[in-house]
């Protein structure tokens, strides 16, 4: 589904989050669970913490190898989330997470119903959540897969730890300027320039780099905003 798509009704003003924290600071990725082609999605981020959510919020997961074939991808829903299971050695991995519609009342708190179905609501979000992990650097890993919001890597090079590593940004497939990048979804970050480009600095270990931008809607009754937020996750060897 491509972003415009989420925006087709109504007059649209666009507006850029202007730090990592102004968002709604919840945010959905894939990590290892275990044995081999074994993930589990994780949901949150919020101060480092994960929170439950439920599994049918875990839209399409899909796996590919170095040449870009589709690989086969196990589903089971549990008690303690989303696990799966990747029929051969993962390349890239993509999901998407709906985290449906929050919907506040003058003075109030949210609630995860659309505006039309929650009384006195002033404001609603759609709060939409993109992912992918890469877990070989090849080709593989500078291509663009058609994800609607989405972070490229320039070089097909292992990142290094204190080694900026330039991504670019890309909505519905183009690039995007005046886009926020961080570390993770709490660091000051930085902006993409006018070519969609923007390098950030991966630490040794597991890496959730965090993009993100809120879209104003008007004359739909069930929200006023949709907020993409997006992690690219991947490991990076200690230095030595």
């Amino acid at each position: 589904m491509k972003l415009h798509t989420l925006l087709s009704k109504g007059v649209i003003a666009v507006a850029l989050v202007g730090t990592a924290g102004t968002v709604l600071a919840h945010t959905a990725w894939l990590e290892p669970a275990g044995g081999d082609g074994q993930y589990r999605v994780v949901f949150g981020g919020h101060e480092g913490k994960t929170e439950p959510y439920a599994a049918s919020k875990v839209g399409a997961v899909s796996a590919f190898a170095t040449n870009g074939a589709a690989l086969a991808v196990e589903r089971r829903d549990t008690a303690e989330g989303v696990q799966l299971q990747v029929g051969g050695k993962a390349a890239v991995l993509l999901m998407r997470f709906d985290n449906g519609i929050w919907s506040k009342p003058d003075g109030g708190r949210s609630v995860n119903k659309p505006m039309n179905e929650v009384a006195g609501a002033t404001s609603g979000v759609h709060a939409m959540k993109y992912h992918k992990t890469i877990a070989q650097w090849t080709d593989s890993a500078t291509r663009a897969w058609g994800q609607p919001f989405e972070l490229v890597p320039v070089e097909p090079l292992q990142p290094q730890a204190g080694v900026p590593l330039k991504l670019r940004v890309l909505v519905d497939g183009k690039p995007a300027a005046g886009i926020k990048l961080a570390i993770d979804e709490d660091a000051p970050g930085v902006t993409s320039d006018a070519e969609g480009l923007a390098s950030i600095v991966p630490s040794a270990g597991f890496n959730k780099i965090w993009a993100g931008q809120r879209t104003e809607v008007k004359g739909d009754p069930r929200y006023t905003t949709v907020s993409i937020e997006y992690i690219l996750s991947f490991q990076v060897p200690p230095s030595r």
